[in-house]
């Protein structure tokens, strides 16, 4: 895919002249705001663990069409769960297969290769730690000390081994005791997937919403931007800290206010640092990517949490059509040189 090979030629360079220090969702919650000269069609469910939203405006749009691709998000958790025993990755982590679809490879690729953009700070191989941790828990609980520590160990996206057949399919080895999750990247994968649905079906107007992750498929009718919301880090679910205009893109964001705990005093939440076993501490409490597809926006607001404000910063500078808004612990906003041309 040209976006490795794109991303590796302009980034790799940026962190070679020093280490990177050492997955996730949060972000827009409700994010359109109807405004549209025509009513729009719409259809919604809880899937892949998140509220979802499909809104049509193109005259297109049928509730049947909407529907159709809302249940792409059900095809696609059947093969990306890291959870359901009958899913595809869960089979391959269990060893029963080698042999994967190509939209599971896919997915697998981009994690290798933001993996090496974040020198493991990002890593999909982190199944035996997010294992251990239960956001979802009505008690949530720190897990033991030397569970972490076993669990570290088998965490490494260099012993993955993939391999593209000529028939598409792909072949996968990991090690015995490593379990890939890729549950930080899969819902920008899927929205790419349903505008990909959408455009083939002549909709040239929609908005796909899967938990935080928004991809607008053209403009509104009449050719103006939709008006995107992000959420404030910590705020009630109304407000917002600012509105994108949004044509054709993708705005997804990555946070720590929505997958979290407090556990004895200390606030936990669920963007894991692979190489500790606990949660990132480095004063981000949200990044936001705005670009062009959505998996590239997925991967990105998790890796450049990871790596924080400046290395973060640095990397989307180097990365051609892609911009960010960084906010830190203090709510203080941080804009990428072409962020700012969105801000409405």
């Amino acid at each position: 895919m040209n976006i490795f090979n794109k991303v590796q030629r302009r980034v790799l360079s940026v962190f070679a002249a020093a280490s990177v220090f050492g997955t996730l969702l949060a972000g827009c919650s409700s994010p359109f705001e109807n405004i549209a000269p025509v009513d729009p069609i719409s259809v919604s469910g809880f899937k892949l663990n998140t509220y979802v939203e499909i809104k049509g405006y193109d005259r297109n749009c049928t509730t049947e069409l909407l529907q159709n691709a809302l249940a792409i998000c059900d095809k696609y958790e059947q093969m990306f769960s890291r959870t359901l025993e009958t899913s595809t990755l869960s089979q391959l982590n269990r060893h029963e297969i080698t042999t994967v679809p190509s939209e599971l490879g896919e997915l697998i690729q981009y994690g290798i290769t933001y993996g090496a953009l974040s020198d493991g700070g990002f890593d999909i191989s982190i199944g035996s730690l997010s294992s251990l941790w239960d956001f979802t828990s009505a008690s949530p609980k720190v897990p033991p000390a030397d569970y972490i520590d076993i669990a570290v160990k088998k965490i490494n996206y260099r012993d993955i081994f993939l391999e593209k057949n000529s028939d598409g399919t792909y072949n996968v080895t990991i090690p015995e005791n490593m379990i890939l999750d890729v549950g930080a990247i899969a819902k920008g994968y899927i929205a790419d997937k349903i505008k990909e649905y959408l455009l083939e079906n002549n909709v040239k107007s929609a908005l796909i919403n899967l938990g935080g992750n928004v991809l607008c498929v053209g403009s509104k009718p009449d050719n103006s931007p939709y008006n995107v919301r992000v959420r404030k880090p910590f705020g009630e679910s109304s407000e917002y800290l600012c509105r994108l205009a949004a044509s054709d893109i993708s705005i997804v964001t990555s946070g720590i206010y929505e997958r979290c705990f407090t556990y004895d005093g200390r606030f936990y939440h669920h963007i894991l640092n692979p190489r500790t076993g606990y949660p990132y501490d480095n004063d981000l409490t949200q990044v936001t990517i705005i670009s062009k597809d959505s998996v590239t926006g997925d991967c990105l607001s998790t890796v450049c949490f990871t790596l924080g404000l400046k290395k973060g910063l640095s990397l989307i500078e180097a990365t051609d059509g892609v911009e960010a808004i960084f906010v830190t612990s203090d709510n203080e906003m941080h804009y990428s040189s072409g962020a700012k041309k969105y801000i409405i």
